[in-house]
């Protein structure tokens, strides 16, 4: 294509977890043609080669290609950005960006927000599968700049963790995974209208009808921008055209929040506006908590048309920094209100991607918010001061006792009459000298005598005058009061039917003046219309119209009241029930219900309301219960009569029982009395005995006298022995002693004789008549050796050694010296003994005898003098 050509619309497409299959789904149903570009960003590992190209070729009818640098976009191309790559988008190509930390690759929120500010209300913005909350920060920024987000079904996607994450007023349609290709297929078609022609005739018609029958005005928008708009809700909801589109509205309620959302850009943002809030600050805050300080009281805020919470959680965050630490303790309490169901859920969770705190200081998001996955949650002491509800300016009843009430932008597009109600509403929810607060391009001017212009360039009004009652019934008519509803050729689609014709004045005086309550409801238990006798006897306050039923009845049981009207409903047949009431004073009221199904005109089908009727019945219900009491009274003293009888019965039974038992005891004591007697005179022969025996025992005792003093005198005796065997032990012990000093005495003369010959060169040997040897030192044992027991030779060897004579002939034996000195002999004389080789070994040796009582042998001391060979030399 040519480099000049700029394109006019981009859809850019992003996912995750689970993303290549739902990814393939996708490019298989886009229409051949498209005319536009599509780019998709799939979260892959930036290190692996990405074979998406491949997968997705295989799989679409429109060409496939993989972005390269400064590639140009061309419509009905498909182009996959790489796996390691962020992108930024211009009108005719997209340029490949270097890593950015701290963004998953690539990057969804980036590919969005650069595509957004190119192509405005002409990108389509695709969220599928995954986990984190990449594509939330984008699908902002596509939505600021008119564009259309489509996100898979969250319920339906494989992880729901992507889509959920983006707010839902940043969201134009929520699609099953098949429906998303067809769908932008159709948005790319019809995006482009005629401003003029027989569409914009249809859409000005649409408009006026929108305007009468739900209170919305945007007849002062442009109608291409309208057109286009509406177009993404008749996509979404599968209508071919604006006249169809109005009858599903009409059917479906709950689309109007979702119709509000996509014709008007509501993003909102922390701080947004940030001079206002340092205004409320400043001047407005501080003396709110002072006066509720002083008056001991809850500070109340009411923000009215909070979206995604925003507004509230910033109001939130003043006060915790006005308060300081006194914030846990104050009492504070943020009403936070919103038509949209899925944006109230969306704000009570308290969660929000990082482009939502671009208003928000470094210093805040660290001490009011949590930082997750890619997301900010608010921390729960900011949270807790906020309560969110789903609510609609335009049927529901206001909070009271109110401080400040903030509501910016919402009756922009509000019709003259419902903004006056929402006003009339402010005023009575408003204290006096309590805060309005409105958008900048809204007015209070309307209602001067009771809101004061107070800062004009912020439109901040102080509440003054007079206390407003509770605003009437909702402007906006109710579903039997519809209006017919506008056909193309300007006339009514059908006349109304006698039962859905709206009701004159006198009608409505006449049902007012009914004695008996009457109240209208649909399916959902709303209250469609209701007399005064309603309001009395069910103690019904505020509005009603709008509210549910069965939560604004004031004492009557709710599960038998919701089980009469569904049978009403699901039967088609009427219902009655009775309930009691405590009033105030504590007397019971007792009220008949009547339900009666109503259905529509051809009164064929389901029921489409019931009509419920209620009868106070307090008379009767007071005289059946009357009558209750005195039966129930009768039944008691009945029953108190057969009891007593019953008793009587029971205690004449006891008393025979009684009678028969004395007269079996009494027989019992008789024989027990006999007894006693008998068992007498067996005690008094008993005593004899024991007299008997007591002589017995006295003769017994005399005896035992002698011989005690027989063994006094045996144990004197044995006194006398004890004390001499005593002495004697004495002496024992004595000699014991002696004899033991003695054997120590000669074990140390022992032990010295030891030590002496241990320490002698000579070798010395003793030896008794015995021949025993009694002692030898260390050097005869090594000499000699110790001997052999039981050697012949023993009496005259020397140890193991046999003595010679110096010439080494063979020595007699009684010349020996172990011989001599057995004998006792006094001598000194010379000997030898063989060694090693055959050499001889000459001694010389002296012997003594032992003298001593007891005692004889002798002692031999020898010395070495020298060697000799065998030869004599």
């Amino acid at each position: 294509m040519s480099e000049d050509r700029k394109n006019t619309h981009l859809v850019v497409v992003g996912s995750s977890a689970g993303g290549i299959e739902a990814l393939s789904t996708l490019v298989s149903t886009l229409p051949e043609g498209l005319d536009a570009p599509v780019v998709i960003a799939q979260h892959l590992h930036p290190e692996r080669e990405s074979r998406l190209p491949e997968i997705l070729g295989r799989r679409s009818s429109l060409p496939v290609r993989t972005v390269v640098d400064h590639d140009h976009l061309e419509p009905g191309v498909v182009y996959v950005i790489p796996s390691n790559r962020h992108v930024n988008v211009t009108p005719s190509e997209i340029d490949l960006q270097a890593n950015t930390k701290g963004r998953p690759k690539p990057s969804v929120d980036m590919l969005m927000s650069s595509a957004a500010g190119v192509f405005g209300e002409g990108l389509i913005a695709v969220v599928l599968t995954g986990t984190g909350s990449d594509g939330a920060e984008g699908a902002r920024a596509v939505r600021q700049a008119g564009g259309t987000v489509i996100i898979q079904d969250p319920e339906t996607a494989e992880f729901g963790g992507m889509p959920g994450s983006l707010a839902p007023n940043t969201v134009d349609i929520v699609a099953d995974l098949q429906r998303v290709g067809p769908i932008v297929g159709e948005l790319l078609g019809g995006v482009l209208v005629e401003e003029e022609g027989a569409e914009e005739a249809s859409l000005q018609r649409f408009l006026e009808g929108l305007k009468e029958r739900h209170g919305v005005d945007f007849t002062s928008y442009k109608a291409p921008t309208m057109l286009r708009r509406l177009k993404r809700r008749m996509v979404a909801t599968d209508t071919a055209t604006i006249e169809d589109y109005a009858l599903y509205l009409d059917d479906r309620p709950e689309e109007l929040p979702q119709l509000v959302n996509t014709l008007l850009i509501k993003v909102t943002q922390f701080f947004r506006n940030p001079e206002l809030f340092a205004h409320l600050r400043e001047e407005v805050l501080p003396g709110l908590i002072e006066e509720a300080r002083k008056g001991d009281r809850q500070l109340r805020i009411w923000s009215a048309g909070c979206a995604t919470g925003e507004e509230a959680y910033t109001l939130a965050i003043m006060l915790s920094e006005l308060l300081g630490s006194e914030a846990a303790l104050a009492d504070v309490r943020i009403f936070a209100t919103d038509i949209d169901r899925e944006a109230v859920d969306f704000a009570r969770r308290g969660v929000y991607p990082a482009g939502a705190l671009s208003g928000i200081s470094e210093e805040q998001r660290e001490r009011y918010f949590v930082e997750g996955d890619g997301h900010y949650e608010v921390k729960k002491p900011v949270r807790g001061m906020i309560v969110f509800g789903e609510h609609d300016l335009a049927r529901r009843s206001p909070f009271p006792r109110i401080d400040l009430v903030v509501s910016r932008n919402v009756l922009i597009y509000f019709t003259v009459e419902l903004q006056r109600r929402a006003l009339e509403l402010f005023a009575f929810s408003l204290r006096n000298g309590g805060y309005l607060v409105l958008g900048k391009a809204e007015t209070a001017s309307t209602m001067p005598e009771f809101f004061a212009s107070e800062q004009r360039q912020h439109k901040v009004y102080r509440r003054e005058g007079e206390r407003l009652p509770l605003p009437g019934t909702s402007l906006v008519p109710t579903p039997l009061a519809r209006q017919p509803r506008v056909a193309p050729g300007g006339g009514a689609t059908g006349a109304q039917s006698p039962g859905r014709r709206s009701r004159t004045t006198d009608e409505e005086g006449l049902v007012n003046r009914l004695p008996v309550g009457v109240v209208i409801v649909d399916r959902r238990y709303d209250i469609l219309d209701l007399n005064a006798a309603a309001r009395a006897l069910l103690s019904i306050r505020g509005v009603a119209v709008g509210e549910d039923l069965l939560h604004a009845v004031q004492g009557i049981p709710y599960a038998e009241v919701r089980s009469a009207i569904d049978s009403a409903f699901r039967d088609g047949v009427s219902t009655t029930g009775e309930f009691s009431v405590e009033e105030a004073t504590g007397e019971p009221r007792y009220l008949k219900l009547a339900c009666h199904p109503q259905r529509g005109g051809d009164r064929k089908g389901l029921a489409e309301t019931v009509a419920i009727v209620v009868n106070d019945v307090t008379d009767i219900g007071k005289e059946r219960r009357e009558l209750q009491e005195e039966l129930e009274g009768s039944k008691a003293e009945r029953s108190r009569l057969e009891a007593q009888n019953g008793r009587l019965i029971e205690s004449n039974r006891r008393l025979e029982e009684a009678n028969g038992e004395l007269t079996a005891l009494n027989d019992e004591m008789q024989a027990s009395y006999e007894d006693a007697l008998l068992a007498a005179e067996e005690a008094q022969a008993a005593t004899e005995e024991v007299e008997t025996l007591n002589e017995e025992m006295q003769a017994t005792n005399e005896e035992l006298e002698t011989l005690n003093e027989e063994l006094q005198a045996t144990i004197e005796e044995l006194n006398t022995t004890n004390d001499d065997l005593q002495a004697r032990t004495a002496e024992l012990q004595e000699l014991a002693r002696v004899r033991e000093e003695e054997r120590r005495s000669s074990e140390g003369s022992r032990r010295r004789l030891e030590a002496i010959l241990s320490g002698m060169s000579d070798a010395v040997l003793a030896v008794g008549p015995d021949e025993k040897v009694l002692f030898s030192n260390q050097i005869f044992t090594e000499t000699f050796g110790d001997g052999e027991p039981g050697d012949p030779h023993g009496s005259h060897k020397l140890g193991r050694s046999m003595p010679l004579t110096e010439s080494g002939g063979e020595m007699p034996a009684e010349e020996a010296p172990q011989a001599r000195a057995v004998r006792g002999e006094s001598f000194e004389t010379r000997f030898a003994v063989k060694g090693e080789e055959g050499s001889l070994r000459l001694f010389e040796v002296r012997g003594r005898p032992i003298d001593g009582e007891d005692v004889g042998g002798g002692v031999i001391v020898i010395r070495e003098a020298g060697r000799r060979s065998g030869d004599g030399s």
